[in-house]
């Protein structure tokens, strides 16, 4: 689903997937990425196409290939110093899940076991070769695709679910539903790019923008239980935020001078 009329050349779009993919964390350290054979088969397009895109990710330091062993992800996992969390109320984003729910439509696209992507076993303190449960749906808005979702859950959680209830029902309800408590909820909003699985199910040119949001869920012992991440397509979705200054709690910036 790559765009055939962009003027953009095929290896850069490439390049700029595949560079969404490892500064995000979609592959392991220790393990190589898929050889340029499988990239050029699920991208549908040359290995002198993938190779390309590989030199350029190599000469950013992103990754090294090393003959005979295959392509590796660099660590550059630094974290930045300005990404600090913003405290607010749980009850406000239940609210607008809810909104979401009564406003869209669920297609299930699987429900099934197995292993996580790296920054999910992370994010959820497992090991990388633990079995989770694992749900992709898409929504649907004005019968196109809104968004696709990607749950993790710590089987304990997730194994009752079932396919007839992710059609009609929100995660967070059917979570809620086994007994599990949500003490604290953390969100990340990013933008990112469509690989082809997410092209393929938001029906959009790969490399084309979308913004990914990222909730981890904690249960009462404030241990990670379930991991969401959804992609919405950009020129479809608006996060907004209103801000109010609370009475007796203004602050001035440490190196502002008086006018």
């Amino acid at each position: 689903m790559l765009e055939t009329n962009s003027p953009t050349p095929l290896y850069h779009r490439i390049y700029a997937v595949m560079r969404e993919r490892i500064v995000n964390g979609y592959y392991r350290s220790d393990i190589p990425v898929p050889s340029e054979a499988e990239l050029a088969e699920s991208f549908s397009v040359s290995r002198i196409t993938i190779r390309k895109a590989m030199e350029m990710l190599t000469t950013e330091g992103l990754v090294t290939r090393t003959r005979g062993r295959g392509t590796f992800v660099n660590d550059r996992g630094q974290k930045n110093r300005f990404n600090r969390a913003v405290v607010s109320n749980i009850n406000g984003l239940f609210s607008y899940l809810n909104a979401v729910g009564q406003s869209t439509r669920l297609k299930v696209v699987s429900l099934d076991r197995g292993e996580a992507p790296p920054r999910i076993c992370v994010q959820m303190g497992v090991p990388p070769t633990d079995e989770l449960v694992r749900s992709v749906r898409v929504r649907l808005l004005d019968r196109k695709p809104y968004s696709l979702s990607m749950a993790y859950l710590l089987p304990e959680v997730g194994g009752t679910l079932r396919r007839q209830d992710l059609a009609t029902t929100n995660m967070i309800d059917l979570v809620q539903r086994t007994g599990a408590v949500v003490e604290q909820v953390e969100q990340t909003l990013t933008a990112t790019l469509a690989d082809e699985y997410a092209a393929q199910h938001l029906e959009i040119p790969i490399g084309a923008p979308l913004m990914r949001v990222n909730r981890l869920f904690f249960n009462a012992e404030m241990t990670p239980f379930y991991a969401a991440e959804i992609l919405y397509c950009a020129d479809r979705y608006e996060y907004r935020v209103s801000l109010k200054r609370e009475q007796g709690k203004d602050f001035s910036l440490g190196g502002a001078q008086p006018d």
